[in-house]
């Protein structure tokens, strides 16, 4: 019986992103493909933008995430204010 070790932030992050940039490419690449679009953009091409994309969206996000992490440490709660909640 064999136990996978958890994968590690870094695994996981990596995979996330070739998730979204997956999602991305198949929503890009089916526009791109309409027989109304002239030009049709080269796929080694539009898969490596769509990593591009993929990271700058997480890269984002994690930001955001700080942010609102560091704007919760800033909340100080007594055991004295949440029983005024209960009013």
């Amino acid at each position: 019986m064999s136990h996978d070790a958890p994968p590690s932030s870094a695994s996981a992050i990596a995979s996330q992103t070739r998730d979204l940039a997956a999602q991305l490419y198949v929503e890009l690449a089916g526009h791109a493909m309409l027989p109304s679009e002239k030009v049709k953009p080269n796929p080694v091409d539009l898969a490596k933008y769509c990593y591009k994309l993929a990271e700058a969206f997480q890269s984002i996000e994690a930001d955001a995430h700080k942010d609102a992490v560091a704007k919760m440490a800033k909340y100080d709660v007594k055991v004295d204010d949440m029983t005024s909640w209960k009013k």
